[in-house]
């Protein structure tokens, strides 16, 4: 809403007219453009930015396709040497190209740039508060845990004592399967 100055209603801005089907698929086209040309390109974005970002993200996708690719070197076992050993090769060498050339796709290199900028702004905890919260942590589940055993025992033996719960014999604890 708008300021109301004197009791009249604010003007309404004018919005502008939404891009039709043709605008949205021409976007799209020209995205798809832009990383065909990266795909095939050998230059790098903004490389001094980002990097711990982009080796990481990039890492973690070699280690994806590797495993898919030695999955696939293991169903190709009973195939001849060649394309035992050339179809996960070649595989690998097109996915090493495209994990490279993917995070050199500058869209995709500002994010991660984005992102690492974000990362460093996080105040990180010390290696001694971590240890000192984990053992708060871990001995306040252990002494809950031992607290409600009590206290489900006392009240378990209290009630079979009082006749209200009857426990039979061949069952699990509590069962009255016999």
């Amino acid at each position: 809403m708008g300021k109301v100055k004197d009791g009249a209603p604010a003007s309404k801005a004018s919005k502008p007219p939404k891009a039709g089907a043709t605008g949205g698929g021409s976007k799209r086209r020209k995205d798809f453009a832009l990383f065909v040309t990266n795909l095939f390109s050998a230059t790098l974005h903004k490389p001094k930015q980002g990097r711990h970002a982009r080796i990481y993200t990039a890492a973690g996708l070699g280690i994806i396709v590797a495993l898919g690719i030695w999955r696939l070197y293991d169903t190709l076992l009973s195939s001849s040497p060649a394309i035992r050993f050339g179809i996960p090769t070649a595989l690998g060498l097109a996915f090493a190209w495209f994990i490279f050339r993917l995070v050199e796709y500058p869209p995709f290199v500002e994010f991660l740039i984005a992102t690492e900028a974000e990362m460093n702004k996080v105040s990180w905890t010390s290696r001694d508060d971590l240890y000192r919260a984990t053992t708060v942590v871990l001995s306040t589940v252990v002494l809950m845990s031992v607290y409600l055993f009590g206290v489900d025992w006392v009240w378990s033996n209290l009630l079979q004592i009082l006749g209200v719960l009857k426990f039979g014999g061949g069952g699990a604890f509590g069962s009255s399967a016999g």
